[in-house]
């Protein structure tokens, strides 16, 4: 297999956003009167947009509520002082994949806005040829629509491009759309969960990424 395009998921792959995650999303369950959560229960909350993590960590079931959470979410991490950083190795792996004429993208569950801007504060986002979020009309992983999307601006067959990511969301994004996946052990999840929905491939160091690509 020739791999000419890569889909790089962004939490728990390409940064280490874990600690700011649950920091801004504590902060806003206390504005709202709900208890704080600890820092490992978001291994499991984050992962499905800004929605399904202020529901899950809230416990709520009132949308309107779980709305106006989300809101005062995505209006801290704007103004967050970015504690997320790069994993180690990753932005050198980043340059040596490009360097290869590999081309690149983002696909996050995060609100299309903040993956923009998590992406542009940590990395040269011009490497990238698209950057996508959650956002309306675009289903968000495990369903292939943002990857096919992605598939589409690269001018490549879903077999042509890999999906890199450290949740079973990102694997099943990729059997879904019938790419190759490669899952991650260094991010939110363990390799338990990576192998048991089937990745193609999982490694436990950036640097592995290119043996592959």
């Amino acid at each position: 297999m020739q791999i000419k395009g890569v889909i790089f998921d962004l939490d728990g792959t390409l940064i280490d956003s874990l600690t700011e995650v649950a920091n801004l999303a504590n902060a806003v369950l206390s504005a709202f009167g709900f208890e704080q959560r600890s820092k490992e229960e978001y291994r499991y909350f984050a992962g499905q947009g800004a929605y399904s993590l202020m529901a899950s960590s809230s416990g709520s079931k009132d949308d309107a509520l779980i709305m106006e959470m989300v809101k005062e979410f995505e209006r801290m991490y704007v103004g967050s002082q970015n504690v997320s950083k790069a994993f180690d190795g990753i932005t050198e792996a980043l340059v040596e994949i490009y360097s290869k004429g590999v081309k690149m993208a983002v696909l996050s569950n995060k609100p299309e806005h903040l993956t923009r801007l998590c992406v542009n504060r940590n990395f040269d986002s011009s490497m990238f040829e698209a950057v996508f979020g959650q956002k309306e009309g675009r289903e968000v992983k495990p369903h292939p629509q943002g990857a096919l999307e992605i598939a589409d601006v690269f001018g490549l067959a879903p077999n042509e491009i890999v999906i890199i990511g450290d949740t079973k969301n990102d694997i099943l994004a990729a059997k879904n759309g019938d790419f190759y996946s490669v899952g991650v052990t260094w991010g939110f999840r363990d390799r338990a969960e990576l192998i048991e929905c089937g990745a193609d491939v999982v490694v436990d160091t950036p640097q592995q990424l290119l043996n592959i690509i």
